[in-house]
């Protein structure tokens, strides 16, 4: 485990920071909001971001979480700060905690780490239970107002 300041630099530690430090500082240098960012390479989450296509929003359990569709980010190198900006542009464009970023994998936010992690577990469940769902056919979208109603009511009711 290290620790780094906000700019990437070693503050305390004996290890090299990750090759996604600069990504993740950057999420907290331009999202005031974002206490805890989560990126894993999940097997399904990952598998959607290598076809660059979002998880639909088909599950009351996406809805409630993530406000709608999954979103996919833009492809970019690791090694600077390319990641970050990406996951930013995203994010402030959607309701999700959540995104894929292309070819690569998810990376998630929340107001503290341990909501970022609730929400790396359940773009992974999502993830996963759409896929097999797609197995059976095409799964079929919720309307929009349904949606709105859903996270609505999680995020200020439920969920609380």
């Amino acid at each position: 485990m290290v620790v780094c300041d906000l700019e990437g630099t070693l503050v305390d530690g004996d290890r090299s920071p990750s090759s996604d430090t600069a990504a993740h500082a950057y999420v907290y240098r331009h999202m005031s909001e974002v206490g805890g960012v989560v990126h894993t390479h999940s097997t399904y989450a990952t598998a959607w971001a290598a076809r660059r296509e979002p998880v639909p929003c088909v599950l009351t359990m996406i809805a409630d979480e993530f406000g709608g569709e999954i979103p996919i980010g833009p492809f970019a190198l690791i090694g600077d700060d390319s990641i970050g900006r990406g996951i930013v542009e995203t994010l402030r464009a959607s309701r999700s905690p959540a995104v894929l970023m292309a070819n690569h994998g998810p990376f998630t936010i929340g107001r503290d780490a341990k909501a970022a992690v609730k929400a790396a577990v359940m773009v992974e469940e999502v993830a996963r239970t759409v896929h097999i769902a797609r197995q059976l056919g095409e799964p079929v979208a919720m309307e929009r107002g349904d949606v709105d109603a859903l996270y609505d009511r999680y995020q200020n009711v439920y969920g609380r």
